[in-house]
């Protein structure tokens, strides 16, 4: 059994002809058969065009359990990180990348999902346009994901918008010291995408990943950024 995960900068919910359709975004998940969403840049904000009620519009019926991770929250809403899945969530955590107040806050949402074929960690993350927070807060990550105290050893995939695209880059050989790193093409901007801004990571025994950017005209013009579709099969 695989089980499919997508990871997604959906910009706000507004896609590239300006209309903010996150029906649209179901369909995608839909169509590829996604079981795990990953998404950055959810807007629930009342004043920025969301709602509550978009969280189960992007999830669709057959996504039952959310894990929301706000890292602005207002009176009428909030913005942030979000994972969706059709599989339980038996533990989830968000983890405050503790950014320094004069920039955005950044954060982590940290989901244990009981699969079919057994426990996944899923770590989704939108990291600082600074390049010197982006350090930061991904050594914070590491430190934040060890010290979670797990009574067994499951697999972990990191995923979301780095927002690194220094070349070379020592960000991205620190996490990837840390963690295997799973290449796929470029993301930013998704009308000509140039930059490896969206990425995927993993460490765990008997999984095999792969992973593939999402290029078709179509599902270019649904964000300023390419999704990432990634494929976990577990071996024995």
């Amino acid at each position: 059994m695989i089980i499919k995960l997508m990871t997604f900068n959906i910009h706000g919910g507004r896609s590239r002809d300006g209309l903010r359709d996150l029906d649209r975004i179901q369909q995608l998940m839909n169509e590829l058969d996604i079981d795990i969403g990953v998404f950055q840049e959810v807007e629930t904000r009342v004043s920025h065009g969301g709602c509550n009620e978009d969280i189960a519009a992007i999830a669709g019926a057959n996504r039952l359990y959310h894990l929301i991770a706000p890292s602005i929250i207002e009176n009428d809403g909030w913005y942030g990180n979000l994972i969706v899945s059709r599989y339980p969530v038996i533990r989830g955590i968000v983890h405050n990348l503790e950014t320094i107040a004069q920039y955005e806050p950044r954060n982590a949402v940290d989901a244990l999902i009981q699969t079919p074929v057994g426990k996944l960690r899923i770590i989704g993350t939108h990291l600082s346009l600074s390049i010197f927070e982006r350090r930061s807060e991904a050594r914070n990550l590491l430190r934040l994901i060890d010290a979670v105290e797990e009574k067994e050893k499951n697999p972990i995939l990191l995923m979301g918008d780095i927002n690194e695209w220094q070349r070379p880059s020592k960000l991205i050989r620190f996490l990837n010291d840390h963690l295997t790193p799973i290449g796929c093409k470029a993301t930013f901007p998704s009308w000509c995408p140039i930059l490896n801004l969206d990425r995927v990571w993993y460490s765990g025994d008997h999984i095999i990943v792969s992973a593939k950017t999402m290029t078709s005209k179509k599902i270019a013009k649904l964000s300023d950024h390419l999704p990432i579709m990634v494929n976990i099969h577990f071996s024995t």
